[in-house]
């Protein structure tokens, strides 16, 4: 399987995510869809990152994959300040799916 589609199938899983957490996460700020985009794009790069699916995101998905809260608080731009709780959701419910297990060992 090709990267690409690897990362096409974290995208799926985090959009889903993401349109659930609209829906029963009452503590989700409001977003706009170019902010949702951006939501969804670096939720994707999280879980890439955390599973070693094409290459490792920048500082701020490092930080958070990490662990570090201080270095994302001081490396998130003004829509993942408000999201940071989202990302942490999204780290411990979503779990790789075996098709992508199978593809990254």
């Amino acid at each position: 399987m090709e990267v690409a589609d690897q990362i096409q199938i974290v995208r799926k899983l985090v959009e889903k995510f993401y349109q659930d957490s609209l829906v029963w996460d009452y503590s989700m700020p409001p977003m706009n869809s170019e902010q949702g985009q951006h939501v969804i794009q670096i939720g994707t790069s999280i879980l890439c990152t955390k599973w070693n699916v094409g290459y490792p995101g920048g500082s701020f998905v490092q930080a958070v994959v990490d662990n570090d809260l201080m270095a994302a608080v001081g490396r998130a731009d003004a829509t993942n300040i408000k999201m940071l709780p989202f990302y942490c959701k999204l780290i411990y419910n979503v779990g790789m799916p075996m098709e992508l297990a199978e593809a990254v060992k």
